[in-house]
């Protein structure tokens, strides 16, 4: 009997994502799960009301190449298949709807980093999901690190 039949993973790739990728494949393959992978762009709306011109083209455009990019890491680094979902808008909500919309039972997410000039300024999916959500969310570390020695 599996422990989860769908696992939804929201993946950003400017962090390491080969770490959250090993994780999902293997919690994916151990439970003969279905595979979501998520990725959500900002609301364009935001973006176009700091922008005295239009910027919509542009941010189309970025979207675009980001979905891209998204689409071909996942294909070359997920085992098997995987639904790809892009959305725009809040990270939370919109991972929200996709764990409901495809009955989620686990949602695996990797933490940001909160290190360096940038690190603090954005928010991080798994802080803002955790206490929203009715299925177990799994963090993974970016910067993780299994050895342990015991101190007893």
């Amino acid at each position: 009997m599996s422990v989860f039949s769908s696992i939804v993973c929201c993946l950003n790739l400017s962090e390491n994502p080969d770490v959250l990728v090993q994780y999902v494949n293997d919690i994916a393959k151990q439970n003969d799960a279905k595979l979501i992978f998520v990725q959500v762009a900002p609301a364009r709306s935001s973006a176009l009301n700091r922008s005295a011109i239009n910027v919509d083209s542009i941010i189309s455009e970025n979207v675009e190449k980001a979905n891209a990019a998204f689409a071909e890491y996942v294909n070359k680094n997920v085992e098997g298949e995987a639904v790809l979902v892009f959305a725009e808008g809040d990270t939370d909500k919109e991972l929200l709807k996709v764990v409901d919309k495809y009955c989620a039972d686990l949602i695996i997410v990797g933490s940001m980093s909160t290190k360096g000039f940038m690190g603090g300024w954005f928010s991080n999916p798994s802080d803002s999901i955790i206490g929203k959500t009715r299925v177990p969310v799994m963090v993974i570390p970016n910067d993780i690190s299994l050895e342990c020695t015991p101190d007893f």
